[in-house]
């Protein structure tokens, strides 16, 4: 249903995340233990809503990683939703007790942007 000079920019956009090196192992089912999409969390009662949620299986990115899609946002938009992310990292810190948590924003044309 989108104009077809919209569908191509949404297209671009999914091509340049998806062949992102720095993105790589957070979309490749091989070096990946569990991979979720849209998943849902609570918090404080609250239900949230994880972009992507991925467990890298192997390597120095080892561990759970809360990802949030911002790729149309420049980085005054990142520091405005950084309480959100780590809201959304605790979250998953809780049910996951013991094992690293990290969480990111992939932003832009495929470039991570991880939260401190």
């Amino acid at each position: 249903g989108l104009p077809a000079t919209a569908a191509e920019r949404v297209a671009e956009g999914a091509q340049a995340v998806l062949g992102a090196p720095a993105l790589a192992e957070f979309f490749d089912p091989a070096r990946l233990a569990w991979a979720g999409n849209e998943v849902p969390v609570a918090a404080g009662g609250e239900a949230l809503r994880i972009d992507r949620l991925v467990r890298v299986a192997a390597g120095p990115r080892q561990g759970w990683w809360v990802l949030d899609y911002k790729l149309g946002a420049a980085a005054p938009e990142l520091a405005r939703n950084r309480e959100q992310l780590a809201r959304y990292r605790d979250a998953v810190a809780a049910l996951q007790p013991g094992e690293p948590v990290r969480a990111a924003f992939i932003a832009g044309r495929g470039e991570l942007h991880e939260l401190g």
